[in-house]
């Protein structure tokens, strides 16, 4: 007789944890304090404008900005301003957080003067504000290109790259405003950021060593560290700086998630399941609890799967798939330990809960078989085969039991159902070849 549950137990096996990545805080845009020079008069004023640089001067001497700013607005149209007016009420307004109304006045500054860098720098700034990067580093570029030699303006244009996910050119202009200022944390910080998502990990690492020789105790340091010995698939190393940053007060659900999973692969498992017991404690995410214990199941690790099992207490309101999934779960934990009955029970409850629970299913199935209850494992495996995330398996294993019966029409049948499903699984070609030979020969 031809088994083919070798078929079903791969399929089953083939859980693996979900991949995740170090959650990295993005650098911030931080807009320095306008001062009366920022908003100087530069080019010149129109004649007719003249009347107000009575009123500029001592408002700007003064710090009285949005009372400027509104008799500025109500005493001229934006169409006839001069550049240098309307590149005044931009920086007013945009110091007044209003960007939507600074982008109006900054762009007829450049309608007046095509060449006023200092106009595209305001206007850079607020398309940041107004989230619109590709168009900020546009205006940043143009900004440059025109004499504009403000070191914070490199700063501005990495954070519009880094929007704009254009990663590589965040690095050039980190790199440029780093000239500058060399020892700004904040801009260390963002360049980090950069490198990491250029996946420039040499670069980070060396950055890194030069910041924590300053400060051991910075915490996204150590964030940035793990990432870049990630991506060099240097697991220990990583593992270490993620439990460095847990010790010094991380708490991120998906950092703590990715510490654990590499716990469980490269570590320690009693202190994943610690971290484990923190995520289900702290942030209630059965989902990533119920994936460690899958992957403790098909690893093998019995004892740590049901210690980890324990910690999981849902409520009769917690989701039905939830509850499911906990129930199938701990039938697999029995059924593995050779508690055919406790097995049944559990996967019986999954189902309950969960009708099209394939997994729990196609194991309830195989626990029937081994009852000596065909009929009610055909029923089970039927309902199976129509779920994609078991079908072939349900395919192969309701083919074996037809075996089994005698009934070689049957499999048949089924298993070139199977085949067509799953065309690249030749062995199930060469089984239907083998069937094929034995229903001729019983036919002669």
């Amino acid at each position: 007789m031809m088994k083919y549950l070798m078929l079903t137990t791969f399929f089953l096996s083939q859980m693996a944890l979900a991949e995740l990545s170090i959650k990295l805080e993005q650098p911030q845009l931080l807009l320095q304090q306008i001062s009366g020079a920022d908003l100087g008069i530069t080019p010149k004023l129109h004649d007719n404008e003249g009347q107000f640089k009575q009123l500029i001067n001592d408002s700007l001497a003064a710090e009285s900005y949005l009372v400027l700013l509104t008799e500025l607005k109500k005493q001229q149209k934006i169409e006839t301003m001069s550049a240098a007016m309307a590149y005044l009420i931009g920086q007013l307004s945009l110091q007044q957080q209003q960007p939507k109304i600074a982008a109006q006045y900054f762009k007829q500054a450049i309608k007046q003067r095509p060449n006023y860098g200092k106009a595209f720098h305001g206007l850079g700034l607020t398309q940041l504000q107004l989230q619109q990067p590709v168009a900020a580093t546009s205006s940043f570029s143009s900004a440059l290109q025109l004499g504009v030699r403000d070191p914070q303006l490199y700063h501005y244009l990495g954070y519009g790259y880094i929007q704009s996910q254009n990663f590589h050119s965040a690095v050039v202009a980190y790199q440029q405003a780093k000239l500058f200022s060399p020892n700004d944390r904040q801009l260390n910080q963002a360049l980090l950021y950069a490198y990491s998502q250029a996946g420039q990990s040499a670069a980070a690492l060396s950055l890194i060593e030069q910041m924590l020789n300053h400060n051991q105790n910075d915490k996204s340091l150590w964030l940035h560290r793990a990432n870049a010995l990630l991506s060099k698939h240097d697991y220990i190393l990583a593992l270490a700086s993620l439990e460095t940053a847990i010790r010094l007060g991380e708490s991120n659900q998906q950092n703590l998630a990715l510490t654990a999973q590499l716990q469980l692969q490269h570590g320690s498992v009693q202190r994943a399941q610690q971290l484990y017991g923190r995520i289900w404690r702290n942030h209630n995410n059965p989902t990533l609890v119920l994936e460690a214990v899958e992957y403790l199941i098909t690893s093998s690790q019995f004892g740590s799967a049901t210690q980890l099992l324990k910690k999981m207490q849902l409520s009769t309101t917690s989701p039905a798939n939830l509850q499911s999934r906990l129930a199938y779960l701990t039938g697999r934990l029995a059924q593995l330990q050779g508690s055919t009955v406790q097995a049944a029970k559990a996967f019986e409850r999954a189902i309950s809960f969960n009708a099209v629970n394939g997994p729990a299913l196609l194991a309830l199935a195989q626990v029937k078989r081994l009852q000596q209850h065909s009929h009610q494992a055909q029923m089970l495996l039927l309902r199976a085969s129509a779920l994609d995330q078991v079908k072939l398996a349900a395919l192969t294993e309701h083919a074996d039991l037809m075996m089994s019966l005698g009934r070689y029409s049957k499999a048949l049948a089924l298993l070139q159902q199977a085949g067509a499903y799953a065309p690249q699984q030749l062995s199930i070609g060469e089984n239907i070849k083998i069937l094929q030979r034995i229903i001729s020969q019983s036919d002669s």
